[in-house]
């Protein structure tokens, strides 16, 4: 689900500002910016954001929020300025030259002044670095947990669709099956001119009703049904959203049974509407944690 979450953290180790960004995704993806002195703890945020969220791609941004702070420093090699000198002098004498060795002829020597990184306290770092991402994944959690309530009224509204489509299927399915015994009923009679075996008829309408009745589908799925809406709402439950994800693959398989054993055009148009209705859930399951 997306959402945004922003805090500012600042100690005597340093000030940074953390955002943090997320969007839909069926998996965990957590990429995180970080400044350059700092990269050895880009793993430690990426962590601390696993433990929070199971799905989703959270883009992670720390920055420094002044260039003071900045982890790098120029710094004088004393040792080498001091043989550049003592060297210049030197020749100076030995060869009778002129001229002065000052401060612009020893600062334009290579190698006197270079740029360092500074050593940083990363423990003390990450205290702050901790608070601050604690801080911006509430805020983040709250925009969720806000769109994750508006998630929750779409799909139990397609749930109650597919609920009262199954109570139309229920109530279709006797019908059906007592027109398709009528039917083979009266094909056997025509194929054998009215000598009906009956031991013979019954069987085979014995069978037929077994094929085209969907009793069971029809109990499984409002027990899926039932499970669905108890875990949507169960907020105890974590990573609920695969839980979905697999009550909905078994919820499209007895829909898909029910399809293939009634051959009636209400509960068919029934069925595709069932079709329809879970494939948006699935859409939206996509979404939820």
């Amino acid at each position: 689900m997306t959402g945004y979450g922003r805090k500012e953290t600042g100690g005597d180790a340093g000030h940074f500002t953390i955002e943090i960004r997320s969007v839909n995704n069926r998996y965990i993806d957590v990429q995180v910016k970080i400044p350059r002195g700092l990269s050895l703890l880009e793993l430690r945020v990426k962590k601390t954001v696993q433990e929070r969220c199971s799905r989703g791609r959270f883009d992670v941004l720390i920055t420094r929020n002044s260039d003071r702070e900045k982890a790098t420093r120029l710094v004088v090699d004393d040792v080498l300025a001091g043989q550049y000198v003592g060297l210049l002098r030197d020749l100076k004498t030995r060869y009778g030259l002129s001229g002065d060795v000052d401060l612009s002829l020893v600062a334009g020597m290579q190698n006197i002044i270079t740029m360092t990184e500074v050593t940083e306290d990363l423990d003390a770092i990450w205290a702050l670095l901790t608070s601050g991402l604690d801080a911006a994944l509430d805020e983040l959690d709250r925009m969720r947990l806000d769109e994750g309530a508006a998630l929750v009224r779409d799909i139990n509204g397609r749930i109650n669709a597919i609920e009262a489509m199954v109570r139309a299927i229920a109530a279709q399915s006797p019908i059906t099956v007592e027109k398709a015994r009528k039917r083979m009923a009266d094909a056997l009679a025509k194929l054998l001119q009215e000598q009906l075996d009956p031991v013979r008829l019954a069987q085979e309408i014995a069978i037929l009703a077994e094929r085209t009745d969907v009793t069971e589908e029809l109990t499984r799925l409002d027990s899926h049904l039932a499970q669905f809406r108890a875990m949507l709402t169960d907020t105890a439950q974590e990573a609920v959203g695969r839980k979905l994800d697999f009550l909905l693959q078994e919820m499209g398989r007895e829909v898909n049974t029910i399809a293939s054993k009634c051959q009636d055009a209400a509960i068919s148009l029934d069925v595709v509407q069932s079709k329809a209705e879970l494939e948006k859930i699935r859409e939206q399951v996509q979404n939820i944690e």
